[in-house]
């Protein structure tokens, strides 16, 4: 498995992953903004895009979905069905936040299929498995596979996701944290946003957090 960060440089810095097998096929994890730079990199790697996977529906994560779908035909796009009225442009979310999108006409879309924990999806050699934690958003989820978890805006370095937006909950993701901080061994975390750290790295941090707000 190579994982490849692509890292937007004006939309709130969110980190898109191009996670790649060895056969040379690849799935991507939250393509949130300019896509051309996701494409070229796509290119320059001369793999072949099967699947994007979004941890969440907040605009910073999926505003490139639909270009990439343009480029490659097919692509399928998977997220949590709980978050899927996110990509509906219902202003009342105010989860595309359209005005940061070159294209000022609603940005909205359907998705190809829900992950679910319990359920896998593989290209190739690599699995992925889903653990629902929802607290940023309701249908917030980690993904996981190997030794590396895709934890989206749920834990960050030495923080977590805001939950004073629609769909949020600091009691959830509280106990999202819980089930992270009590996985057994480590695991690499590469977030949506800002610098990758690791379970252990966070246990500590969680621990505090959880014993401050009970």
């Amino acid at each position: 498995m190579t994982i490849t960060e692509i890292h937007a440089k004006h939309t709130f810095s969110a980190n898109c992953y191009l996670v790649q097998s060895r056969q040379g096929n690849a799935f991507l994890v939250d393509p949130g903004a300019e896509a051309e730079g996701i494409i070229a990199t796509i290119r320059e790697r001369g793999v072949t895009p099967r699947m994007i996977l979004l941890t969440h529906g907040h605009f910073d994560h999926v505003g490139a979905v639909k270009a990439l779908q343009k480029e490659y035909p097919g692509l399928p796009v998977y997220i949590a069905r709980a978050d899927q009225e996110l990509l509906e442009g219902d202003d009342k979310t105010g989860a595309l936040g359209r005005r940061f999108i070159h294209d000022q006409a609603p940005y909205t879309f359907q998705a190809d299929g829900w992950l679910r924990e319990g359920e896998d999806l593989t290209v190739d050699e690599l699995t992925v498995k889903v653990m629902a934690t929802p607290g940023h958003t309701r249908g917030s989820v980690c993904l996981f596979c190997g030794s590396t978890i895709f934890s989206g805006d749920t834990l960050f370095l030495h923080d977590c996701g805001r939950t004073d937006l629609y769909g949020g909950s600091f009691p959830e993701i509280k106990e999202s944290l819980r089930r992270l901080a009590a996985l057994e061994g480590d695991y690499i975390v590469r977030p949506g946003h800002g610098e990758m750290t690791s379970i252990d790295e966070e246990r500590g941090w969680i621990a505090a957090l959880l014993e401050r707000y009970p």
